[in-house]
């Protein structure tokens, strides 16, 4: 039985994971306010397409994992391209939803081979 390795490419050039959640959810907000099938411009290879952080998102909210508020945490500072800090002015309500979002999307994309092994958040 073959194991499986990640998401199915059909770019065959070497990938870099993302370091982190948070570096792959800003990649995936600026690749999505690009338009589709932009890509991010920066010429590294991803191991995924924005479809299938979509795709994680979706599955944590069926899951019951991420509800409304967090997609809205994650959607507004997402598009700021930088997370919450109580420094900046953010509630602690902000970096507590963020820091939830980004755990779980992490547990996700390191199981999937999108996040960097060790890396966690």
């Amino acid at each position: 039985m073959q194991s499986k390795r990640g998401p199915f490419r059909a770019d065959y050039r070497e990938t870099q994971a993302f370091e982190s959640a948070e570096e792959a959810w800003f990649w995936f907000c600026f690749c999505e306010s690009l338009g589709p099938r932009r890509g991010s411009g920066s010429g590294i290879v991803r191991p995924c397409e924005t479809s299938d952080i979509s795709l994680v998102v979706k599955r944590l909210v069926r899951e019951k994992k991420l509800g409304q508020i967090h997609l809205k945490i994650m959607s507004r500072y997402g598009l700021k391209q930088m997370p919450p800090h109580v420094c900046a002015g953010d509630s602690l309500a902000a970096c507590r939803l963020w820091r939830e979002a980004m755990d779980a999307l992490a547990v996700v994309l390191l199981q999937k081979g999108i996040l960097a092994q060790g890396q966690v958040a």
